[in-house]
């Protein structure tokens, strides 16, 4: 099989994106991932060593951003062009760091979301400087080579899943899509499903949806949100080579002509709680590993 695919792949012109459709197409590759009497292949293979089922594995760190951002419909597919500067966790950006003797300039996300939403095989990389959300879920350094990728499972990842603000803005902003594009609260229930899962929802799944959708939007309209600035400077600080004196100063951030993401408080109460269940849905295994 290999040596006629090898075959196939020279005549067509060396077309990697012709082969990768010619697999894909195929019908074994089409097949079902599981195997319909799994309890008698873990009698006989538990380890699976004659891949008698699929393997599952979960996303790697830059195909769960990138998913997030499809779903959410604001990924950007643009081909080429030089490295953007996706928005990363605040409080990391602004830490400082040391290059040459002196302090790095603060960390400035991309001016547009058209920006900084485009793959991540496109995003900027510092040394000294990694993206924690990659980070967490085993993006190699870019310090060292890295020939297999580790798969950990951290307590982290939960966190980073659930509470950052990357996962939160994405929610936010696939429950302001659904709320445009569809007309009740039923369809669009439905929509999340099948553009998170790519299969229609049970009914069961539903009534669980509608009832923490029910429940969020109670708890939603009793907050009352006031909008948080982006910080206008950073205080740095280190130590004069000569004196060895302490010196101090502001670092001015120009952030004026920043476009933010959709936040909590520029949209209602209704959305808000339809981001709820589009987090849920975004933190299950159905969404993180392929089968």
């Amino acid at each position: 099989m290999l040596d006629w695919l090898a075959n196939w792949f020279v005549e067509h012109d060396w077309s990697i994106k012709q082969l990768h459709q010619l697999i894909m197409t195929s019908a074994t590759y089409q097949e079902a991932g599981d195997h319909p009497d799994r309890s008698r292949i873990e009698a006989i293979d538990a380890t699976n060593s004659l891949l008698a089922y699929f393997p599952s594995r979960r996303l790697a760190a830059e195909e769960i951003r990138d998913s997030l951002l499809a779903i959410s419909g604001e990924l950007n597919r643009e081909m080429g062009g030089p490295g953007v500067f996706p928005e990363i966790n605040w409080e990391v950006a602004m830490q400082p760091r040391h290059i040459m003797g002196s302090v790095a300039p603060a960390y400035l996300p991309s001016k547009t979301p058209q920006e900084r939403n485009r793959r991540t095989i496109y995003a900027f990389r510092y040394r000294t400087l990694p993206d924690p959300f990659l980070e967490v879920f085993n993006r190699p350094g870019c310090d060292i080579s890295c020939e297999t990728r580790d798969q950990t499972t951290v307590t982290p990842q939960a966190f980073a899943l659930l509470n950052s603000d990357f996962v939160q803005h994405r929610s936010l902003a696939m429950a302001g899509k659904l709320q445009k594009d569809f007309p009740t609260l039923e369809k669009r229930l439905q929509a999340a499903f099948t553009q998170t899962y790519g299969r229609p929802a049970a009914s069961g799944e539903l009534d669980l949806c509608r009832k923490h959708f029910e429940e969020s939007l109670e708890g939603h309209r009793k907050e009352v949100l006031k909008p948080v600035p982006l910080p206008t400077h950073v205080k740095r600080g280190m130590i004069e080579e000569f004196t060895g004196e302490m010196v101090y100063w502001d670092e001015n951030l120009p952030l004026e002509d920043y476009q933010r993401d959709a936040m909590p408080w520029d949209v209602g109460p209704d959305i808000r709680a339809l981001a709820d269940v589009c987090l849920v849905l975004l933190n299950s295994n159905e969404f993180l590993y392929i089968r």
